[in-house]
């Protein structure tokens, strides 16, 4: 196995979170055969023929965007590929923008994750480069030598080496920065015409908050613990409190507060709603997006026996609570709201899971297929018998 050196480009906007630091710990597992780590901070300078004097090593593995997960065979496939044709200087993964044509994307676990890029082997193994955005790419020592590279950047590398870069067809990567920086676009139409002001809890950079001002010209306060994301979302016009939402004594009333995938982090979310009901104007609302433990993805890795954390998505290592459709409905009875609104978000059963539960009317068993079926729940409530807008 040839050896080879990683550079990693950080990103200080998520990097002190413990989602990331899981992902990197699951990323370092992944790539056993590195020698050396460089990392290179957000903003530096540092070019691709700058580091040339620094490794010897016959490959670079130059990562980007650090907020990956990756498949068990990244390293082995990458190497493979730019060791198997001389005239590849620069190998890329595939990733959700293009892979194997045929194979169905049905991932939303560790488990789903490696079943479908397992899938992935009945394509090409390394396919022309189409130009996207490198995420992370292999980069032979000899074009960093070049002299007509001077001054190229990281990111510019594979496109400007473009003859001479490939995609890996059988390794995958999957990126979890829209996680942090989404503006939650889908969330806006749940929200009632006249909402003037809205408390977003715990919602980063502002990204939903920004919309919401621009969208429906109210104003927009962003709570958020992360003193980065919160100066970040100042920036951006905000209103920002810095601080925990239980704890915090909020200045105001709202007509809205959001929890969008918030919730399921919070210690005790039936003193978080009680909270939240006391922080409305009267006839104000809340918002939520809350992910739906009654996935399919989740009960069929139960059913193999596992139950893996991930950096993101419904078994994200720093969810304290779970719900299914019931559990939340009796969490917002109990705190006095009344379900105005209910979305399931849709998430298809794979083929292959549909077929197995064919089986349950031998069993007798009962399924809520709906449930199944849905990756989130988004709702808009109300207290009840308080004047409404």
């Amino acid at each position: 196995m040839a050896l080879f050196d990683i550079i990693l480009h950080t990103n200080n906007g998520f990097e002190g979170s413990a989602e990331f630091a899981l992902g990197m710990q699951e990323l370092r597992r992944r790539l056993p055969s590195v020698r050396r780590w460089y990392v290179v901070n957000d903003g530096d300078a540092t070019k691709p023929t700058d580091f040339a004097a620094w490794s010897d090593a016959s490959f670079l593995l130059v990562i980007l965007n650090p907020a990956l997960l990756v498949s068990d065979n990244l390293q082995d496939e990458l190497l493979a590929v730019g060791a198997s044709d001389s005239t590849v200087l620069c190998v890329l993964p595939s990733d959700v923008r293009g892979f194997t044509p045929g194979v169905f994307l049905d991932y939303a676990s560790r488990p789903g994750f490696d079943r479908f890029v397992s899938r992935l082997s009945i394509g090409q193994r390394s396919v022309p480069y189409d130009g996207r955005e490198p995420w992370l790419y292999l980069v032979a020592r000899k074009a960093l030598d070049r002299s007509d590279l001077a001054g190229v950047s990281w990111e510019e590398l594979p496109t400007l080496l473009r003859e001479q870069t490939v995609i890996a067809g059988h390794a995958y990567l999957h990126s979890y920065a829209n996680y942090y920086f989404s503006n939650r676009a889908e969330i806006l139409p749940l929200l009632p015409v006249g909402i003037g002001t809205l408390l977003d809890i715990g919602g980063g950079e502002g990204n939903f908050g920004r919309l919401f001002m621009d969208e429906r010209g109210g104003q927009a306060t962003l709570l958020e613990p992360n003193p980065e994301m919160a100066a970040a979302a100042r920036l951006k016009g905000l209103e920002v409190l810095v601080g925990d939402f239980q704890q915090i004594t909020l200045p105001q009333r709202y007509d809205c507060v959001t929890f969008l995938d918030v919730l399921e982090h919070i210690a005790d979310p039936f003193e978080a709603l009680l909270k939240a009901r006391q922080a409305l104007k009267p006839g104000g609302c809340i918002v939520l997006s809350v992910p739906n433990v009654g996935h399919w993805s989740v009960v069929w890795d139960l059913l193999e026996g596992s139950f893996d954390y991930q950096p993101v998505g419904i078994l994200c290592n720093t969810h304290l609570r779970f719900f299914s459709r019931h559990g939340l409905e009796k969490l917002l009875a109990d705190t006095g709201f009344c379900v105005e609104r209910w979305e399931n978000v849709a998430s298809p059963l794979p083929e292959t899971f549909s077929l197995f539960l064919e089986s349950r009317a031998v069993a007798g068993i009962t399924l809520d297929l709906e449930s199944l079926a849905t990756a989130h729940f988004h709702v808009l409530a109300r207290c009840p018998g308080e004047i409404t807008q």
